[in-house]
């Protein structure tokens, strides 16, 4: 892969960390220090952060992840970050979702 291709695949990487960052901030998902280490990625981006404080955020991440697990696919379905706060409200992954509700309205 190139260089400004795998610059692009990562900036839609940290966008989309940034975006589930938010949304667990607001929800008050988060306590001290994910909560302040989230606020520095929102303001500042994933590369202010340090080794340790990225490893938080990895940690963070991969919590919600184990917490959440579409009933159906088991996250096979699964395209960002958000689709985890998807499910964390639904119990399926929006892709699911959608079969589920098309297969009830045929």
């Amino acid at each position: 892969m190139g260089q400004a291709k795998a610059a692009m695949m990562e900036d839609e990487d940290n966008l989309g960390l940034v975006e589930f960052m938010e949304e667990l901030i607001k929800r008050d998902e988060l306590i001290d220090p994910a909560a302040g280490i989230a606020k520095q990625v929102i303001a500042k981006g994933v590369n202010s952060l340090s080794d340790k404080q990225k490893v938080v955020i990895e940690k963070v991440v991969d919590i919600y992840k184990r917490k959440n697990k579409c009933e159906i696919c088991v996250d096979g379905n699964i395209s960002c970050l958000s689709d985890y706060i998807y499910i964390n409200e639904n119990g399926l992954c929006p892709m699911c979702e959608y079969d589920r509700e098309k297969f009830m309205r045929d």
